[in-house]
């Protein structure tokens, strides 16, 4: 009987100890006492920490900041767990104050307390403290606490879906606090005990100042690098700063104070440079053959951290803006007289208040995350794009040209970049619409169905829509190509146009091509209008729709649940619109993949077909054994065949033969450019090239000398002295620091020539290869240049020269012959309008909520006034950054295409990695401004949200404090049901008014460009000059003088001469002697001081420009 009394109690007591184990009671309340020692030790943590700089006060000590992989992401999820349980804890405090109270409810809502409170204090912790402790990992407590949490976590996930998911609302509660709390437990306990120290992020800082010390004088500034470069204030953000944006402050305040330059724009973070973000892109995309899925799975990779973060924000921000219809119907029952419980109307004023917050900050950091995802994107993009173009074999070039492949960079990675804003639609959209029918069916049941079906009905109307106006966009685009494609060629061949009096005949053309772009502007306008109009019906269309469902199906409709519906609609109004868009983009963010992709998997030059030996290891410079060479290996005869020779060092050789008998192949082939069929090739030494046309970057003269080298001014003379530049140098009003024009176009050919010998020259490389470099220059300057430089400063070098002058051949050793071979036509218009209805919503709601509570207008009037101020504040810097990002893109673009073009010659130079690295800081620079950019902008809405929010909070605190019967209910719920959407048109008006005089800029330019001052019209009519004018074709010169520019010096100066009438006359001079300059003085093409030409010139002012020619 006793061992059957132990049995059975023992079995209670065991029964008893496992059902309690398993109720919310203890998991609660032990979840609550794990936060509680966490808060505990964190605050001993903090007094020791207090105590310790105190014993070190006197000492000169300096902390080391302490950064560990992950650090930031980490700091992020504990303030998101904050936020999270703050949620939890409001909701459950109104569903349990209306259902009653219980032991479990109360050891419940103070778990979900202590959780708020800890996960806040460890943020602080983590920003404020820790980074200053001098640690390198993790304290071990917080890494063991971090593992009870875990398990802790699965544990009562666990419980809740064996033995509560039949209680709703329990089961919804716990699971949303333990799904979030185990993925992020998870991810606590792999940084505690994976992460590790970033070193190179490590910095001293916040010296223990002792006497007089002060922090300037112990460390350097912080945001200073080298030069005057400011470190990104982002990158040492604090959390509050970063939720706020007022990292941007400092950017901003400069900014109205003075005209911003790229100076002051901050550096960027090492995350968001080429530099950070392009070595990841690249070694995923170098993992295996290149396809699309490929390059848009390293894309994901290189940016997922972002996107997840982002996604985050969008979910949140989509669930808090949906807090607004769910409560309209309490909030007007409540304003009916209908009171569950004391200070309900307060409890209910807190959390719309607390939505829109929460709302307003994650929507701004989702738009914020959003753009730097694209930046990261179109950066990682380009750079490839920049690289292959860099290697890409002579074979791969013959298929694209040099404008696509700036199509590359400037089209399509910049749609990859702006497909960020559309990354989450496809899955927000169904989230959205998920949400927005269980409020419906919450308030209207079964009626909630029709909702869903005129959903997809509209949906399904913005496809036809959406199609069509992509076909206009498209076939806009195009012709806007043409008409680009045929406006460059005219600019570019003007001189040509001008000479032989075609300048009406093209212009007409130019216009032509101009309507038929307007006709389908028209038509793409037209089609925005209709889908603009389906957008702003499609809220009325479906209330119609749902309300007609529920008068036939008998549901009752009272003024609160059709608020909440009608605040409802007008959430879902914005994935309606968006889907269009979003498979447009989708589908458009694919073909620029898709090109990319190809291009990326086009063939670079083969590294093997040089064989390059180690300098000083042989005395042979190049040798050729065996050669086969064609530029198309699918050829079956080679370009060049059978080449057997061998060069030592310091020999010199010329390559004759006649036009297309392979010459410049062979240097082409010794240099790397032509495929190798079989055969062996080395090269001993370093080399350097002059090509046959000239390839000249923009920039100083001496630069393109220097070509990367330090300045070493006794060989810089010999160089330019050598190269007859002296004399140009003296002519060029700033001498070698003349800024060189796109392609050199303010130099003669023989300039280039000899400015890129020089660049060749001063390399002082041990084998140099000239692709007939003299052709470009006069007789005597050719010699001139051949004695100075091949046979003088290149004495001692190995040198192949081709030419088809044979006073050459007798210097060289060896002679080879060869015998083988539109902003303003829809951003602005759309701009203007949207901020003019923007501006009518916002003026609408006003007047909707000052007839229901006239004192609003106490709060609206100072809210509106700051965020005016708020805007003029700010305009001054946003409109300069959108100046700096249209003026740094253009050295990008620039840079590009001198890369494209010059391959050859920066190969050959091997001067690749300068050229990467030149790329990258442009991409960086071009990047600092519209990062910024995007900072501002967030910077200004987050101000302009929160006091929005602010306003309709007081708004509401003011309907639940008048009198019961004041105030209609239904009125009150109207005006909260509009005043739901105050923060968003309002940000809205903003943004529209801000982008609006940042796009304004646009017109401004082309206003400054039609004040430049126009030449003679073409024809003047009043003074014709007879039909048979002129008789005589003799031009007599006398004193003409002529500049480029009115700044600039003479170029002709007092020049007295006659050209007979009906006589040849031939004009002679070296190079940069004013040849050109002369015959483009005759056709009137420069600006000329003073001439007379009494038959013809004296008159051509009044003339015009058309009657103007010689016979």
């Amino acid at each position: 009987m006793m061992m059957n009394f132990l049995t059975r109690s023992s079995a209670l007591i065991y029964a008893l100890s496992t059902s309690f184990l398993l109720k919310p009671l203890f998991v609660r309340g032990f979840s609550a006492s794990l936060h509680l020692v966490l808060i505990l030790g964190l605050f001993i943590s903090w007094v020791c920490s207090k105590i310790r700089i105190g014993h070190l006060d006197s000492s000169k000590q300096r902390f080391k900041k302490s950064r560990f992989s992950y650090d930031k992401r980490t700091l992020f999820c504990c303030f998101g767990l904050s936020v999270l349980n703050s949620i939890l804890c409001l909701l459950s405090y109104l569903y349990w104050y209306r259902t009653g109270w219980s032991n479990e409810t109360f050891v419940s809502l103070g778990d979900l307390v202590l959780r708020t409170i800890a996960w806040f204090v460890l943020s602080v912790y983590l920003r404020f403290q820790f980074p200053y402790s001098g640690e390198s990992k993790l304290p071990l407590l917080l890494r063991i606490w971090w593992s009870f949490f875990f398990s802790v976590s699965c544990y009562s996930l666990v419980i809740v879906l064996l033995i509560y998911k039949n209680e709703k609302y329990l089961s919804t509660h716990y699971l949303a606090s333990d799904g979030v709390s185990i993925v992020l437990g998870f991810f606590f306990c792999y940084v505690g005990y994976f992460a590790k120290e970033n070193d190179k992020d490590a910095l001293l800082e916040e010296p223990l100042l002792n006497g007089n010390a002060t922090p300037s004088s112990v460390i350097p500034d912080s945001n200073k690098l080298n030069g005057n470069e400011i470190l990104s204030p982002y990158s040492n953000a604090g959390i509050f700063s970063i939720l706020t944006f007022s990292w941007m402050g400092p950017l901003i305040a400069v900014g109205n104070k003075k005209t911003l330059d790229l100076a002051d724009v901050p550096q960027l973070d090492v995350g968001d440079s080429v530099k950070g973000v392009f070595p990841i892109f690249r070694t995923k995309v170098e993992e295996s053959e290149i396809r699309t899925f490929k390059l848009v799975k390293a894309l994901i990779f290189t940016t997922r951290r972002e996107i997840l973060l982002s996604a985050f924000f969008a979910l949140m921000n989509t669930l808090a803006s949906y807090v607004g219809p769910f409560l309209i119907d309490t909030f007007v029952q409540y304003l009916n007289g209908r009171r569950e419980f004391k200070n309900e109307g307060y409890i209910l004023v807190l959390a719309f208040f607390v939505a829109k917050l929460i709302e307003c900050l994650c929507q701004r950091h989702w738009f914020f995350r959003l753009q730097q995802v694209g930046i990261r994107l179109r950066a990682a993009l380009i750079e490839m794009i920049y690289e292959k173009g860099l290697t890409l074999s002579c074979q791969s070039k013959q298929g694209q040209t040099s404008g696509e492949i700036i199509n590359f960079m400037t089209v399509d990675a910049e749609r990859v970049g702006d497909f960020s804003w559309y990354i989450h639609d496809p899955w927000m959209i169904l989230v959205q619409v998920i949400l927005a029918l269980v409020i419906l069916y919450k308030n209207l049941r079964l009626a909630s169905i029709a909702t869903l079906v005129a959903t997809v009905l509209v949906m399904l109307a913005n496809v036809p829509l959406g199609s069509l106006q992509e076909k206009y966009q498209d076939r806009m685009m195009k012709s806007k190509d043409q008409r680009m494609k045929a406006t460059c060629e005219i600019l570019r061949n003007m001189r040509i146009l001008k000479l032989q009096g075609w300048e009406m005949k093209f212009l007409s053309k130019i216009v032509e091509l101009r309507k038929t772009e307007q006709g389908w502007l028209r038509k793409y306008v037209y089609t925005g209008a209709m889908t603009t109009f389906v957008f702003w019906g499609a809220p009325t269309f479906v209330a119609v729709i749902t309300f007609g469902a529920c008068m036939v199906m008998g549901i009752p409709l009272e003024s609160g649940k059709i608020l909440s519906a009608l605040a409802t609609f007008r959430i879902l109004q914005e994935p309606i619109y968006g889907l269009p868009d979003t498979i447009s983009m989708i589908a458009q963010t694919k073909v620029s993949l898709d090109r990319i992709a190809k291009f990326l998997h086009l063939d670079d030059l083969h590294p093997d077909i040089v064989e390059k030996l180690p300098r000083g290891s042989t005395n042979i410079a190049i040798e050729m054994i065996d050669g086969n060479f064609s530029w198309d290996i699918s050829s079956s005869n080679p370009t060049l065949k059978d080449l057997n020779f061998r060069v030592y060092k310091g020999m010199r050789v010329a390559v004759c033969g006649t036009v297309g008998s392979g010459k410049t192949t062979l240097l082409s082939c010794i240099l790397g450019e032509v495929p190798k069929i079989s055969g062996i090739l080395r090269l001993c030494g370093t080399k350097a090239y002059v090509s046959q046309s000239p390839w000249i970057q923009s920039g100083k003269i001496e630069e393109n000398i220097l070509f990367g080298k330090e300045m070493d001014r006794q060989k810089y003379e010999r160089v330019i002295e050598a190269c007859s530049l002296k004399k140009d140098f003296e002519i060029l009003s700033f001498g070698d620091q003349t800024v060189i024009g796109e392609r050199g176009i303010n130099l003669s050919g023989g300039q280039k020539q000899r400015i890129q010998l020089a660049r060749a020259l001063y390399q002082d490389a041990d084998i140099y290869l000239f692709d007939d470099p003299f052709s470009a220059v006069d007789a005597h300057t050719g010699t001139h240049l051949f004695k100075e430089c091949l046979l003088g400063l290149l004495g001692s070098k190995t040198v192949i020269y081709v030419t088809h002058q044979v006073e050459f051949l007798p210097s060289a050793d060896v002679i080879l012959v060869s015998t083988d071979q539109s902003a303003v036509d829809v951003i602005i218009p759309s701009q203007v309008g949207g901020f003019a209805f923007s501006m009518i919503q916002l003026l609408g709601i006003i007047v909707v909520m000052s007839q229901v509570a006239w004192q609003v207008f106490i709060v609206f009037i100072p809210v509106i006034a700051t965020c005016v101020w708020y805007q003029q504040y700010y305009i001054s810097s946003a409109r300069e950054l959108a100046r700096l990002v249209g003026v740094c893109k253009a050295p990008v673009i620039q840079h590009f295409a001198e890369t494209i073009s010059g391959s050859t010659t920066i190969r050959s130079f091997d001067q690749e990695l300068r050229f990467r690295d030149t790329s990258m800081k442009l991409l960086d620079g071009y990047n600092r401004p519209r990062f910024h950019t995007a900072g501002s902008n967030e910077w200004l809405c987050f101000r302009s949200n929160m006091l929005s929010a602010i306003m309709f909070a007081f708004s509401l605190v003011f309907l639940i404090c008048v009198p019961e019967g004041v105030i209609d209910p239904g009125i009150a719920g109207l005006a909260v049901t509009y005043g739901l959407n105050l923060n968003m048109l309002q940000a809205r008006v903003i943004w529209n008014l801000c982008n609006m005089e940042n796009k304004i800029i646009s017109v401004e330019r082309i206003l400054q460009y039609t004040s430049i001052p126009s030449e003679s019209p073409l024809v003047i009519e009043t003074n014709m000059p007879e039909p048979s004018w002129p008789s005589h074709g003799k031009v007599d010169i006398r004193d003409l003088q002529v500049r480029y520019a009115p700044h600039m010096p003479l170029v002709l100066r007092g020049l007295t001469c006659t050209f007979p009438g009906g006589k040849k006359t031939g004009i002679v001079g070296r190079t940069g002697s004013g040849k050109s300059t002369l015959i483009q003085t005759l056709f009137a093409l420069l600006n000329q001081l003073q001439v007379a030409f009494p038959l013809i010139i004296s008159t051509y002012p009044q003339l015009g420009c058309m009657t103007y020619g010689l016979d």
